[in-house]
């Protein structure tokens, strides 16, 4: 490549080095929707129960052995983590697994539809003890009742941790949340969950001699009826999804090396939505150039890639498939950037055909040159405004 990172080489590496038994267990947003949604992908409909942060541990497998007419998720941030167990349900051979490699607040209201969770783990969260890093912690109010959004009523959220302070914070939070049922009353909390096998955190803590610390709260009848304007609110905010990746074809090539000897970071901002285009790689005598593209949105970096080749009608702009981007209407967004960009450094060019729809560049189709509305910014730095 013409530039020293090797990410594209990295991504197309972990795509390949997947066996296809281990892959069956790997779920993504794209393929969820394609199977549609969680009874077609496990061929039945089953009560499901979820666990975050399964870090190392098998208690997921573990439930998933025993309570064959259950289905289970995890959801984990770390991929090695989220390999491991994919490849330890591979052996075992179950089939009411599946695994999400990604960020729990943004895959949760993603993934799952309102009251669809009879119960969700979350052991041993991370405590982030220091104050400045207090932010960081998951389990705040806000956070638990998107959770519960998607819990079914009479449903059951398990909490473990074995850090004292955390553990007042945890029962702090959710004591804000309205609608919820302590199932441990009048206990604020439990020091074991005797009906669920100990994880390998529990194991390793109380051989230390620290007490650990059970939340068990159920989702109550009032929880809908106090939580649905913000809970609607929160869903709108999602982009939709789109049944099809989006193209532009040129009439004419792109001249690639001058494309790579010019090229610079860009980005551009529409709404409450950055688009960031950081890097292109060029392999020798290559056809093609990859950009590194990133959306910003609530909250969520996405990072992918598209692709400019030149075919024999043209050049052509796609997403390319070595990382699998969410098929939402943003990927047609910020094609329809590059694809302005492209217009405006390009004179000669001209567009043949593409799929963008209500998203394409004003005068794409005509000789009206499309508005300049991105800006340059220098690697590793963030813009301070757009124009």
């Amino acid at each position: 490549m013409s530039r020293s990172h090797d990410r594209p080489a990295r991504a197309v590496s972990a795509s390949l080095s997947l066996s296809p038994l281990v892959a069956a267990y790997l779920v993504t947003l794209n393929g969820l929707a394609e199977a549609g949604g969680w009874a077609g992908l496990f061929g039945r409909a089953a009560p499901l129960e979820l666990e975050i942060g399964f870090g190392w541990d098998t208690f997921l497998l573990e439930q998933a052995k025993i309570r064959t007419t259950t289905d289970f998720v995890g959801i984990e941030y770390d991929r090695q983590r989220v390999l491991a167990l994919a490849r330890k349900a591979a052996a075992a051979g179950v089939n009411n697994l599946r695994l999400v490699w990604g960020d729990a607040l943004y895959h949760l209201p993603r993934l799952f539809p309102p009251a669809s969770l009879r119960r969700v783990y979350i052991r041993f969260p991370d405590p982030w003890p220091k104050k400045r890093h207090h932010k960081h912690r998951l389990l705040g109010p806000e956070f638990l009742r998107s959770l519960f959004w998607h819990i079914a009523e009479g449903g059951e959220l398990l909490v473990a941790t074995d850090d004292a302070e955390y553990r007042d914070f945890i029962h702090d939070s959710l004591g804000a949340v309205v609608g919820l049922h302590n199932t441990a009353a009048p206990r604020p909390w439990l020091d074991s969950a005797p009906d669920l096998p100990m994880s390998k955190f529990e194991i390793l803590f109380r051989t230390q001699g620290k007490n650990v610390f059970f939340f068990r709260y159920a989702r109550g009848a009032g929880f809908a009826s106090a939580h649905v304007v913000a809970a609607t609110e929160k869903l709108s905010r999602i982009p939709r999804r789109v049944s099809e990746m989006p193209h532009v074809v040129f009439s004419n090539a792109l001249e690639l090396d001058a494309l790579n000897r010019a090229f610079k970071p860009f980005c551009w901002r529409e709404d409450e939505v950055l688009f960031k285009v950081n890097e292109l790689w060029m392999a020798s005598r290559a056809s093609a150039v990859l950009l590194e593209c990133v959306i910003v949105h609530d909250g969520h970096d996405e990072c992918f890639y598209v692709e400019v080749a030149n075919k024999q009608a043209g050049a052509v702009i796609r997403v390319s498939p070595i990382k699998e981007a969410e098929r939402t209407e943003l990927v047609f967004r910020c094609l329809a950037g590059i694809a302005r960009r492209f217009l405006s450094s390009f004179p000669d060019l001209r567009v043949a055909r593409h799929n963008l729809g209500a998203w394409a560049p004003v005068g794409i189709d005509g000789q009206h040159r499309p508005d300049v509305f991105w800006i340059e910014r220098n690697h590793g730095s963030e813009p301070t405004s757009v124009e």
